[in-house]
């Protein structure tokens, strides 16, 4: 996906100068945008926008009961 530098940093090997354009991988395209390091180029559609395939809310096990019958509370 392409994406510009808007600071300097390193990434697959090349020193990158802020400004500068560069082609990065898909699973990398949001680490670096979390990390202020990089943003979509101009006229490419952002892949989080739709927001599909993602949980909302806690992903935790939900609420279950005692299996043994003896387990009671006192």
């Amino acid at each position: 996906m392409k994406m510009v530098a808007l600071k300097e940093f390193r990434y697959s090997g090349k020193q990158l100068l802020a400004g500068d354009s560069f082609e990065a991988r898909d699973r990398d395209v949001r680490l670096l945008r979390a990390i202020n390091n990089a943003k979509l180029a101009e006229g490419v559609d952002d892949p989080d926008a739709g927001g599909e395939g993602r949980q909302k809310g806690p992903g935790g096990p939900a609420k279950r009961t005692y299996k043994r019958r003896d387990m009671k509370a006192e």
